[in-house]
């Protein structure tokens, strides 16, 4: 299925991620983002967006910051989030989606979710030393950003190119520090 949603990190982290990939040839096949949903459940008719504009429309702006960078194995080398609002952003849009159960494991969706930013794949690096190295130079490189609010979801899509990219923007609804709960 040609949809996920995301959050796109604040134009300096963006560029400061792109820019390492670049720094080691390597090229992914979407910008740098936080997977919130995986593909199970966004089918093409568009079924499910009205159900994630009202989940957005009443769950607040958050803060969320990049911790240091981590391996799922030796195969994915990524930033990890800190931020319980994401778990919760997740969950509410799964409730609102229902995809199946399949489709929740084979995307580690629920219980399996561990919010994270991937910087690179080991699949598009040439060699086992080279994703050491990458990883070695991304504890240098990739720490330290500093913590960002997030106000808005994106709606990626595969277009003709095999490329995601963000197709639309949905607002949360927005934070007031003064507001009475």
């Amino acid at each position: 299925m040609p949809f996920f949603i995301g959050i796109l990190p604040p134009l300096l982290i963006t560029n400061e991620i792109s820019s390492f990939r670049k720094r080691w040839n390597y090229q992914e096949i979407s910008p740098p983002h936080i997977t919130i949903k995986a593909q199970g459940g966004l089918t093409e008719d568009k079924s499910w967006l009205p159900k994630i504009e009202n989940v957005c429309h009443d769950f607040p702006a958050f803060d969320l910051k990049l911790g240091a960078p981590a391996t799922f194995g030796s195969t994915v080398l990524f930033s990890s989030v800190i931020s319980k609002e994401i778990i919760t952003l997740h969950h509410l849009l799964l409730d609102a989606i229902k995809p199946t159960l399949e489709d929740q494991k084979a995307y580690f969706e629920a219980t399996d979710f561990i919010p994270h930013l991937t910087v690179a794949k080991k699949d598009g690096i040439p060699s086992d030393e080279n994703f050491l190295q990458m990883r070695n130079d991304s504890n240098e490189k990739l720490v330290g950003f500093e913590p960002f609010k997030v106000h808005s979801i994106h709606v990626f899509s595969l277009n003709d190119n095999e490329v995601y990219t963000p197709v639309l923007e949905v607002p949360l609804r927005p934070f007031h520090k003064n507001a009475i709960h």
